[in-house]
């Protein structure tokens, strides 16, 4: 896989050119990777969005299809609703954990997803479901940019266009400092410690192109399939 920073130079000719310089990523890295599948799908008249498919291929196939590349620790798929049609798929490739309480959001799924964690993790990268463009390439990015961020930083979050985006990374320093209070969340803590996070501007528009509405399905080359099939 390869990742890198983008670099723009002057030709002889006076015309900017734009290459990536490819980034090293740690050989090893000790990441448990977190999957988040339990919303409603309101926006599109109530449809799991794990079941959505692109090239013929569920979404949450894709991802765990892509995140395996990293070789994670741990790989949990967090469910809620629609979790009897989605949980065959999803423990083909990861632990599955209900959410009890899947209407009380994304958060609710973000911290159960970490208080399920048992491997000797260094980083936990939090995914959602709804994102197709999101490969291995991307998933590397973030861990690159773990491996060479600031010892005071433990999170860090993608952005493009100033857009805040997905999948999100913390340092174990991070989980353990939210799990220590049980009204903290991923997003909760982050937000009050932005000094503790890095957001990094990304010229790959992945992280931000999700599926939320019907006129995403077009955008993203995705299906919606008979919800009966699996």
């Amino acid at each position: 896989m390869v990742v890198g920073t983008v670099h723009r130079e002057l030709g002889k000719d006076g015309v900017e050119s734009k290459f990536y310089a490819a980034a090293p990523v740690m050989k090893n890295p000790k990441v448990a990777i977190i999957l988040l599948a339990a919303g409603a799908g309101a926006r599109l008249g109530h449809y799991p969005k794990a079941l959505l498919e692109k090239d013929g291929v569920p979404l949450i196939t894709r991802f765990w299809d892509e995140a395996k590349q990293l070789s994670p620790l741990e790989s949990i798929t967090v469910l809620g609703f629609y979790a009897d049609q989605i949980v065959g798929l999803a423990q083909q490739s990861s632990k599955v954990v209900m959410n009890p309480s899947p209407e009380l959001g994304q958060s609710s799924s973000a911290r159960l997803g970490i208080e399920s964690l048992q491997s000797d993790y260094d980083y936990a990268l939090i995914a959602l479901v709804d994102q197709p463009r999101i490969t291995s390439n991307e998933l590397a990015e973030l861990i690159y940019h773990a491996s060479n961020m600031d010892a005071t930083i433990e999170a860090i979050v993608p952005c493009f266009k100033g857009q805040r985006g997905n999948p999100t990374l913390l340092k174990r320093y991070a989980v353990n400092a939210i799990l220590k209070n049980p009204d903290l969340t991923p997003r909760k803590w982050m937000d009050d410690n932005p000094d503790k996070v890095l957001f990094f501007e990304s010229h790959n528009e992945a992280y931000v192109c999700d599926i939320d509405f019907y006129d995403d399905l077009s955008r993203e080359n995705v299906l919606l399939i008979s919800k009966d099939r699996y």
